[in-house]
C-alpha cells in the first residue's frame, strides 16, 4: 500500500499543477463505529481503515503570487482579489501617473476655475466696451470721435478737445495711456488736433476743455498756436470751458478763444512764469548716496565746486550761490516770457498790459473774481457752455451734435482700463522738468506734482 501524500509533499519541478474538476466531491467516509458496553466508555471500532480511500489533504488558500511558489506552497485559489490578509503591493509606473493626475486636478481646481472666471470677465468687459465703442466714428481726418451730447443726428457739428492736467511739450517716447491717465496733456498733440480739425468741414466749431494747473511754456503757447490757427483758417468759434481749473499755462492756451465760460467752484488766473528749481546748501560737509538716497550734511568744513570750461557752465549746482551776472541774465529771460505771456492775454482777453501786471499780477482768482477782472466771459454749466458753441456755430435750436476727439480705436485693454488710445507705452523718458534740471514753466503749483505721476507711470512700466 502506497504512503497517502502530505502536505510538505512538492510537485514536481516541471509538472503543472492539475486543479481538480469542478463537479468534485470528497467521498464519503464511513462513520465509525464503536461499542459502547452498558456503563462504561466508548471503544473504538477495531475494524482498520483503508487509507486509500481517503481524500488528499486541503492546501492552505493562497494567494496567485504565492502559487507560483514565491516563499509559499503552490497551490489554486479562486476567491476573491486580493485575498483577505494580502495587500497588493502598487507598481512605481501606476504610483508617478496617480500622482500625476492628482497634480493635474488640483491645478486645474485652484487656478483653472479662476482663470476661466477671469477670462469670462474681460470678455464680458470688452463687450460691454465694444457696445459703449459704436458712438465712436473715425472722420476723414484720421481722428476718432465719440458722442457726448446733443442731437445723434444733429446737422450742425462740434468737436470737444480735452486739455486735461499738467501741460508738456511733445510726447517724445510714447506717454501713451500711462501719461494720460497721469494727468498730462502734450500742447503740440493738441496743435495737432486742431489743425486736423480744420481740415473738416464737416465741423463747425470746437470747445477747449480745460482742467490744467499749466506746465511747460512751448507746450502751453503750442495749444495757443493751434487755436489761433484753427480760427483763422476756419472762422469757426473755439469757446473755452473750464472745470477745476485753468491757471498759468491754461490761461495762456485759452486766452485767445473767442469765448471763456467758467463752471462753478473753478481758478482763474496765475499769470505768470517760474523758473527752477534751483538748490543751494551752504558749507557743505558730507553728501552719502546711501541704500536708499541719503542726503546732504551741511555743518561747514568743507567746499564743493565743479571743474568747468565756459563760464557759468555750472549755473543751477546746488553747492554754490547764484552770480550777479547769472541771476541778471536769468532775470532777463524769465521777464521776456513773462512779457510774452501778458500780451498774449491781454490781447485775448482785451486787457491793457500794465492792467494784468499791476493789478491781477500772478494771483489765482475764484470765477466770480475772474469775471469781475475780465479773465472770462460768464460763468455756466457744462450744459450751458454746449449750448453757447452751438449758437455761436450758427446751429438751429437743439439741431446740433457734439462729439470729444480721441486718440484712436479702443484695444482690448484699453477697454478695460477705461481708455481709448493706441500709442506706446512709456519709454521712461522724462521732460527735463522731472530730472532736476531748471526750466522755465507756466505753472501754478509744486512742479513735483506734475512729475509724481509721470516718475510712477515710467516705474510701473
Amino acid at each position: 500500500m502506497e504512503d497517502p501524500p502530505t502536505s510538505d509533499s512538492q510537485p514536481p519541478p516541471d509538472s503543472e499543477p492539475v486543479p481538480p474538476p469542478d463537479d468534485a466531491s470528497p467521498p464519503e467516509t464511513p462513520p465509525a463505529t464503536t461499542d459502547k458496553p452498558a456503563g462504561g466508555p466508548a471503544k473504538p471500532s477495531a475494524e482498520p481503515v483503508d487509507l486509500s480511500k481517503l481524500p488528499p489533504p486541503t492546501t492552505p488558500a493562497v494567494a496567485p503570487a504565492a502559487a507560483s511558489g514565491r516563499g509559499l506552497q503552490s497551490g489554486w485559489y479562486n476567491g476573491p482579489w486580493p485575498a483577505p490578509g494580502i495587500k497588493p503591493v502598487e507598481s512605481t509606473g501606476s504610483a508617478v501617473g496617480r500622482t500625476i493626475v492628482m497634480s493635474l486636478t488640483a491645478l486645474v481646481v485652484l487656478f483653472g476655475l479662476p482663470l476661466l472666471l477671469l477670462l469670462g470677465l474681460i470678455f464680458g468687459l470688452a463687450g460691454v466696451g465694444l457696445a459703449t465703442a459704436g458712438s465712436q466714428e473715425q472722420a476723414d481726418s484720421g481722428l476718432f470721435r465719440e458722442y457726448v451730447a446733443g442731437d445723434r443726428s444733429g446737422s450742425t457739428r462740434l468737436v470737444s478737445v480735452p486739455v486735461i492736467g499738467g501741460i508738456l511739450g511733445e510726447d517724445r517716447g510714447g506717454g501713451g495711456f500711462f501719461a494720460t491717465a497721469a494727468g498730462v496733456t502734450y500742447g503740440y498733440s493738441i496743435k495737432d488736433t486742431l489743425l486736423e480739425l480744420a481740415d473738416d468741414e464737416r465741423v463747425d466749431g470746437v470747445l477747449l476743455e480745460l482742467d490744467t494747473p499749466g506746465g511747460t511754456i512751448f507746450g502751453s503757447k503750442a495749444i495757443a498756436d493751434g487755436v489761433a490757427e484753427y480760427q483763422a483758417r476756419t472762422g469757426n468759434p473755439v469757446v473755452a470751458y473750464v472745470s477745476g481749473i485753468s491757471a498759468s499755462g491754461g490761461m495762456y492756451a485759452m486766452a485767445g478763444a473767442d469765448e471763456i465760460i467758467a463752471d462753478h467752484g473753478t481758478l482763474i488766473g496765475s499769470i505768470g512764469v517760474i523758473f527752477g528749481p534751483f538748490v543751494h546748501y551752504n558749507d557743505v560737509v558730507a553728501t552719502d548716496g546711501g541704500l536708499f538716497g541719503g542726503g546732504v550734511t551741511t555743518e561747514g568744513g568743507i567746499d564743493f565746486e565743479f571743474l568747468t570750461a565756459g563760464r557759468n557752465k555750472d549755473l543751477g549746482s546746488p553747492y554754490r550761490e547764484m552770480t550777479p551776472e547769472e541771476r541778471k541774465i536769468l532775470e532777463e529771460s524769465l521777464d521776456d516770457a513773462y512779457g510774452e505771456f501778458v500780451t498774449h492775454v491781454a490781447d485775448g482777453r482785451g486787457l491793457a498790459e500794465r492792467e494784468i501786471v499791476d493789478d491781477l499780477g500772478a494771483l489765482i482768482f475764484g470765477e466770480q473774481q475772474a469775471l469781475s477782472r475780465g479773465l472770462i466771459d460768464t460763468i455756466a454749466n457744462r450744459d450751458e457752455a454746449h449750448q453757447r458753441l452751438a449758437d455761436l456755430a450758427g446751429a438751429d435750436g437743439d439741431d446740433w451734435r457734439l462729439d470729444r476727439s480721441v486718440v484712436g480705436p479702443p484695444g482690448l485693454l484699453d477697454l478695460l482700463i477705461n481708455g481709448a488710445t493706441d500709442e506706446a507705452p512709456p519709454t521712461g523718458e522724462l521732460p527735463a522738468m522731472c530730472t532736476g534740471t531748471a526750466i522755465m514753466l507756466t505753472y501754478h503749483g509744486d512742479p513735483a506734482d506734475l512729475c509724481a505721476p509721470l516718475l510712477a507711470a515710467t516705474v510701473a512700466d
